[in-house]
């Protein structure tokens, strides 16, 4: 019987970690890429501690949709995409066309290339989920994060405005935008407890009053990847403890 595969990008960084997880508890082959598993000692040392999980060194999309599909049906993909969190905070009235240039490659065209690499197999199997892991900026821009805000709005758009495309083929395309998420890219593990400015910024504003978790946003992805409900396709789930009104 072919094992059903499902392919996250990124996976220690963003919402990488708790992807990967929760979809190989619900029974996926996680086939698992990270721009850090060129290396092959630090891809032999995740696939160590990580039994659940399969790594791969593999960077480009089309390469990476290949050989997750050696290992079965791709049904699942989690784009789940991030730049460092300068790049995010580069100042709009100092930018360049260059540092524009790396944050669109990064947040808008790979998860491009990725969903046209999947999406052949997807339509002639008549099923498939894409999720893209976009920001809740991408409805409620920052001015700290002009260029970041821009791509995001792109690529959360791409992702609805594809859902209707694909639609008639079943395949669904859901984008999460989170915010206020601890994650190891721009929330870390450890900040909450040792940051009085952040802990006091959040009770602000988020009406939550704390950070969402990973294994929180593991059941979200979780859920938009089983196919249990597929008219849920199209949309945005900002995840944000109610920082979006």
């Amino acid at each position: 019987m072919t094992q059903t595969v499902a392919l996250v990008t990124n996976v220690t960084q963003y919402a990488g970690p708790a992807g990967a997880t929760a979809l190989a508890a619900d029974g996926f082959l996680t086939v698992c890429h990270d721009q850090t598993f060129t290396d092959a000692a630090v891809l032999d040392a995740f696939a160590a501690a990580n039994p659940a999980l399969t790594p791969i060194a593999d960077q480009e999309p089309e390469a990476m949709l290949a050989a997750a599909r050696g290992y079965g049906s791709v049904d699942v993909l989690l784009s789940n995409d991030y730049v460092p969190a300068a790049a995010v905070m580069t100042p709009f009235d100092n930018a360049t066309l260059d540092n524009f240039e790396f944050i669109i490659r990064e947040l808008v065209y790979r998860p491009f290339q990725l969903i046209e690499a999947a999406i052949p197999t997807m339509k002639a199997n008549r099923t498939g989920r894409i999720i893209l892991i976009t920001s809740a900026v991408a409805v409620r821009p920052a001015a700290a994060a002009v260029l970041y805000s821009a791509a995001r709005a792109a690529s959360t758009a791409m992702t609805t405005a594809a859902a209707k495309a694909l639609g008639e083929f079943g395949i669904q395309l859901n984008a999460i935008g989170p915010n206020w998420f601890e994650n190891p890219t721009y929330f870390p593990p450890g900040l909450w407890e040792q940051d009085a400015d952040l802990r006091a910024l959040v009770a602000k504003e988020v009406p939550l009053q704390r950070l969402g978790q990973q294994h929180e946003m593991g059941a979200l992805i979780a859920f938009l990847a089983s196919g249990k409900a597929t008219p849920v396709t199209g949309q945005f789930f900002g995840f944000t403890g109610g920082w979006l009104p």
